[in-house]
């Protein structure tokens, strides 16, 4: 298995490094502050790709400019959201993203819950 790897670091206090991995599916792993000074990162991390698996279990804050940028690129593609951090998931619980993205506590279930789902059955 290959996987490529591009990681952009903003000296603005968030980086994003994108792995590419079979059937498809981007994993983009941030780390750092998600606000509206980094969301640009963010939005520039998900812009592209049909299934993308976000990993903010890095992520100490989430602002609610970033939790727009989830939802958008929820419309746009098939994203799974991974979360791991009490400030990440309390922005998604108070914003209910929670209820509309898919969220999952590892990367790995992130990955099965896209590849099981283009079909609609596991």
């Amino acid at each position: 298995m290959h996987d490529i790897f591009r990681t952009i670091f903003e000296p603005d206090g968030l980086t994003a490094t994108t792995t590419e991995r079979p059937g498809g599916v981007r994993v983009v792993t941030l780390v750092g502050d998600i606000d509206a000074a980094t969301v640009g990162t963010l939005d520039d991390a998900l812009a592209t790709g049909e299934r993308v698996v976000a990993d903010l279990t890095r992520v100490a804050f989430l602002s609610c400019a970033g939790v727009r940028s989830l939802l958008g690129a929820h419309d746009r593609t098939d994203l799974a959201v991974v979360v791991s951090g009490h400030a990440v998931t309390r922005s998604l619980e108070a914003t209910g993203a929670d209820l509309v993205l898919k969220i999952h506590p590892r990367v790995g279930a992130a990955l099965v819950g896209l590849t099981a789902e283009p079909g609609g059955e596991a």
